[in-house]
């Protein structure tokens, strides 16, 4: 049975209306704790970090079209997993450290998206003086 490319397109329209309505958490809770941290460091891990790793998600235009969304959420959840700032724990620095210095793997596909979000060498070097 062979199909028409009418009938793969609407199939496919179909699909990704359905796609749609699949419930995704995009809510952002209360803070439980904030950052106790200078206003450049603040300023800083907001500019960079916050979108993924703390309850301040700036949720963008594509988080809410399918599949897309499900790439956003997924990214939040797990970084709000690994670490939140909205829930501060001292015991996280050495962790920040090795992202922030290079040595650990992060999320690439976020800064591909949002280039302006890339730490500058003045806010590198600030952000790993007041990690130590």
């Amino acid at each position: 049975m062979a199909f028409s490319f009418k009938s793969t397109a609407s199939w496919t329209l179909l699909l990704l209306l359905l796609m749609q309505f699949m419930p995704l958490s995009r809510l952002n809770p209360p803070s439980v704790s904030s950052l106790q941290a200078p206003d450049f460091i603040k300023s800083t891990l907001k500019k960079s970090c916050y979108d993924c790793h703390s309850n301040e998600t700036r949720w963008p235009a594509m988080a809410w079209i399918a599949p897309a969304s499900w790439l956003a959420s997924g990214i939040v959840t797990s970084g709000r997993n690994v670490l939140n700032f909205s829930a501060w724990n001292n015991n996280k620095k050495r962790e920040i450290r090795n992202v922030v210095s290079g040595r650990a793997v992060h999320q690439g596909l976020y800064y591909l998206w949002k280039p302006d979000a890339r730490l500058t060498v003045t806010e590198t070097n600030a952000l790993l003086k007041w990690l130590e």
